[in-house]
């Protein structure tokens, strides 16, 4: 208990001296979707009223709508509505405490990774969370890829640990973005329904309850929000900033611009269909034992996630903790110490030495996280704690 309270007065410490801290924490680049959206809700605009918000945007800034570049809001409802608060205050400020907001996200989520580390390595880990170099960009730019990493941790913590009303939570987490919590979210329900006990009932109950809520909760937002949604969806992909995908990171985009050229990304879904296919068989056929822990389930679905999307950008790969804090939680040898490692510096070697082009490099990443994890998978002796050793870190 010790151990955990000076962990936490340190945790929180950093975060107020980051808050005084005189960081150049840019306003008008991500942040400003869901500070525009939010701010339009102030107005009473809906979340996915689109050209209300532009004009709103243009009277607030005394020019003329078409000289304001506001894009669509892609996410649910309830991410704005969570957030609501940040827009009572100047946008500076509001990028300000959304910095705060994630870099707490992640903490709380590094720390439930390493729930049964040693305090010494536990505190070290935090230092290499925040050196990743997706995790830098995603809180430079201010981006939303937080909760569905936080969502991840707490499910596998809350599962361990049988807390169905944590459990929820995660869950809900996993659907605030939700092209890359959905599949996460999925298999993590599977797991749930088919455990069959009076956990897995009791935490599918609650978390069939928070879907509930949600989805009432986002008509606060919009009254038609689940069409305009999908509208929004196909406006955002439709900005030519996103439909070119210039900075996508994605392994299906990669795979498609070289088989059809640049001027074609269309193949890019059926190539992560087929990516997502393949991978899935194999596991299921030559470690379907793993499927049954959850850790294992969690990480494995984040890999496949991570390599089948075929939208992703860098910033999304900050979900790559995951499966490193998981790999690193285990009984390694040195070779798999090497492997580990090579997969957390393959990203800052790409970038470093091509920038944006060598956004591939963390597809290659997740390719050999995932070789490490089906490696590693030879541990399991099918007992309910295999997926999760800590003891190597003791």
């Amino acid at each position: 208990m010790k151990h955990a309270l000076l962990t936490l007065f340190i945790v929180f410490g950093f975060l107020f001296i980051v808050a005084l801290l005189p960081l150049p924490i840019p306003p008008y680049l991500d942040f400003q979707i869901i500070y525009q959206a939010n701010l339009g809700l102030l107005h009473g605009i809906s979340v996915y009223d689109h050209a209300g918000q532009a004009n709103m945007i243009a009277q607030l800034a005394n020019v003329r709508p078409g000289q304001v570049y506001v894009l669509p809001f892609p996410y649910p409802p309830w991410y704005a509505l969570i957030t609501l608060p940040l827009a009572l205050l100047p946008i500076e400020i509001g990028a300000r405490i959304w910095f705060e907001l994630n870099l707490l996200m992640l903490f709380l989520s590094i720390w439930l990774l390493t729930d049964e580390w040693s305090p010494k390595k536990r505190l070290s880990s935090f230092l290499f969370a925040f050196i990743f170099i997706p995790v830098l960009g995603t809180l430079l730019v201010g981006q939303y890829v937080f909760p569905v990493l936080l969502g991840a941790s707490l499910w596998i913590f809350s599962v361990r640990k049988e807390r169905p009303v944590l459990t929820a939570l995660a869950s809900a987490l996993l659907t605030f973005k939700p092209h890359l919590g959905a599949l996460i979210l999925l298999a993590g329900l599977a797991y749930l329904w088919l455990r069959r006990d009076t956990f897995s009932r009791r935490a599918l109950i609650y978390t069939f309850i928070a879907g509930a809520l949600l989805f009432a909760f986002g008509f606060f937002a919009d009254r038609a929000w689940p069409l305009n949604y999908f509208h929004s969806l196909l406006a955002f992909r439709q900005d030519p900033g996103v439909s070119s995908c210039e900075l996508c990171a994605s392994l299906p985009v990669a795979l498609a611009r070289f088989f059809s050229g640049k001027s074609s990304l269309a193949p890019a879904p059926f190539i992560g269909l087929i990516i997502f296919s393949a991978l899935s068989i194999w596991w299921s056929l030559t470690r379907a034992a793993t499927l049954k822990q959850p850790a294992w389930l969690m990480v494995f679905a984040v890999i496949i996630t991570l390599l089948a999307s075929p939208y992703l950008l860098n910033y999304d790969f900050v979900l790559l903790l995951l499966p490193f804090y998981f790999l690193a939680g285990q009984n390694n040898k040195l070779v798999d110490w090497l492997f580990i490692t090579a997969a957390y510096v393959i990203p800052f070697i790409s970038v470093g030495l091509l920038g944006r082009y060598g956004n591939l490099g963390f597809s290659l990443s997740a390719i050999l996280s995932l070789a490490i994890l089906y490696r590693l998978s030879r541990q399991l002796d099918g007992s309910p704690d295999a997926a999760y050793n800590p003891s190597i870190i003791e």
